[in-house]
């Protein structure tokens, strides 16, 4: 028998990932179930619940034409050869890919406790691979650095996820700073690159912080979410939303700067300003009828994933804070 793994082992602290413990986030995966089952209504159901589908790939049979069946499905050599119309029928696919969106740009090197936004994004977006691997589907990502996009196509194997773990930390390791050297991409970039891989039926896991997941997203995450699921996974540390009255000592484990206590008002404009901004990514979410879950990365990842995507996890409600 195996050892049972204490969910506190799995808990990733500081400023940098690590390999190894993103491996071992494996053991939670039959744990999760990433979409709502659905009820077979007939033999080439699926098991999922999505957006879209499409036909098959994978031919099964054919048979006598019937009203209803779509006329681009007529197999014409067998209705010339035999004089009635025949169709072909295709077997629904029973799984499909997950691609992960991981937005590991400099802003996502900050933390105020427990672990920096960029370690609690690469445990989140593991977490994920392991558990879509467990149900059958393809496992792909989108790493988005301040400069370019890595792709880890879609495959359904332990070297997929694995590929994928290795590039995230390697990209998360290369930040230095929340502050970009040259400046950034904008998520849109991010985006539009999901549009350009995502298969029709794919589902989309979106891990950001989104400090600029605004207007100028909106057109393509409403174009993805024509043909693909997506779920926004939203990284919030406290110290970004309430600047707290005390001076604070902040560190990027190597150096350290003093800050010093702030103004009444400068505190109140600040928690103004980023309220302003996290509502702005609720009100395009909800307009586009996105699932936005929220992540406290001062706090453990696995249960709070537990209780988002767990086996019996709540069913009143798509979105929780």
């Amino acid at each position: 028998m195996h050892k049972a793994i204490n969910h506190s082992e799995l808990n990733l602290r500081g400023a940098y990932p690590e390999v190894a413990p993103l491996v071992r986030l494996r053991h939670i995966a039959r744990q999760l179930r990433l979409f709502k089952p659905r009820l077979n209504r007939s033999d080439q159901a699926g098991n999922l619940l999505t957006r879209y589908r499409g036909r098959g790939m994978n031919f099964e049979e054919v048979r006598y034409y019937q009203p209803g069946d779509d006329v681009r499905s007529i197999d014409w050599r067998v209705t010339a050869r035999t004089g009635k119309t025949h169709t072909k029928l295709y077997q629904e696919e029973r799984e499909r890919p997950v691609v992960i969106l991981l937005d590991l740009r400099s802003p996502m090197f900050f933390g105020s406790q427990n672990a920096f936004k960029s370690v609690a994004a690469c445990s989140i977006a593991s977490a994920l691979c392991w558990a879509g691997l467990q149900h059958g589907d393809r496992i792909g990502a989108l790493l988005f650095s301040d400069a370019e996009v890595e792709t880890v196509r879609p495959r359904r194997s332990h070297h997929a996820v694995l590929a994928a773990i290795h590039s995230m930390v390697e990209t998360a390791s290369a930040l230095q700073s929340p502050i970009a050297n040259g400046g950034s991409q904008p998520l849109s970039i991010l985006l539009e690159e999901a549009r350009r891989i995502a298969r029709p039926g794919s589902a989309l896991f979106l891990i950001s912080d989104c400090h600029d997941l605004d207007e100028h997203c909106e057109q393509s995450l409403y174009l993805l979410t024509r043909h693909a699921d997506l779920q926004v996974l939203r990284i919030i540390d406290p110290l970004e939303q309430q600047l707290p009255e005390q001076p604070l000592t902040i560190s990027d484990g190597k150096q350290r700067t003093f800050l010093g206590k702030s103004s009444r008002g400068l505190r109140q404009q600040f928690a103004l300003d980023q309220a302003r901004v996290r509502e702005q990514t609720a009100q395009i979410c909800r307009r586009l009828n996105l699932p936005l879950l929220d992540f406290d990365n001062t706090q453990p990842v696995v249960p709070v994933l537990l209780s988002r995507y767990g086996e019996r996890q709540p069913t009143n409600g798509r979105r929780q804070a």
